[in-house]
């Protein structure tokens, strides 16, 4: 298949931030009056948007308010410890000078992702970023996934969409797209492989040679 955009997810992704994600859940919750999650628990609970991920951890009853009290903690500490996965800015850097058109779409509330892809060099290889409450939808509507395909002008038999996640693959297959799953984050490759019809690769290094390669 030859394809012409290319749709990545972001945490897990492209980008590992979950030093800061876990920081900033463990201080919310522990101010409301909650015992600290574990780092793994945060870990394993992400892939929504903040609210689903707070509805895991606390339950559904004060969720919405825990949001609202996280998003002022992440924003003092979304930079600290936030690092580029291997081959992140190499992969867009390669795909873009081989004329795919590229963009994130995730869950992160929309500002925070695009911050973090202007921190990391990622935004000038990419035609844009979207996030949580961009829109009126999250992922995995496929309302969500066929709005970044009209911005970006293709159809989604030209598009495949990476990410790391069941949520990634569900996203993908409701709107209609190919898939490439890596294991660099929260998944590994035996439960990403356990979802059904899908590529699994180690890394994006394998993501984009599979991709040029196919394109040539």
């Amino acid at each position: 298949m030859t394809y012409r955009a290319i749709i990545f997810d972001l945490d897990g992704t492209l980008i590992d931030q979950f030093k800061s994600i876990h920081y900033a859940f463990a201080k919310t919750i522990v101010e409301m009056g909650y015992e600290a999650p574990t780092y793994e628990e945060v870990k394993r609970a992400v892939g929504g948007a903040s609210e689903a991920t707070m509805t895991l951890l606390i339950g559904e009853e004060r969720a919405k308010e825990a949001v609202a009290r996280l998003r002022p903690i992440f924003e003092q500490v979304m930079l600290d410890g936030l690092t580029p996965l291997p081959f992140a800015l190499d992969s867009l850097s390669r795909l873009t000078e081989a004329g795919l058109k590229t963009a994130v779409l995730t869950n992160k509330y929309g500002p925070h992702a695009r911050a973090a892809c202007d921190h990391l060099g990622f935004s000038r290889h990419l035609d844009f970023t979207l996030g949580a409450d961009d829109t009126e939808w999250k992922k995995p509507q496929s309302e969500l996934t066929n709005h970044v395909l009209a911005k970006l002008g293709v159809t989604a038999t030209e598009t495949v969409y990476v990410g790391d996640s069941p949520y990634d693959y569900k996203t993908a297959k409701n709107a209609a797209l190919d898939c490439i799953l890596v294991a660099t984050g929260t998944h590994s490759a035996k439960e990403l492989f356990s979802l059904g019809s899908t590529v699994v690769l180690q890394d994006l290094n394998e993501v984009t040679n599979k991709l040029l390669n196919s394109k040539g």
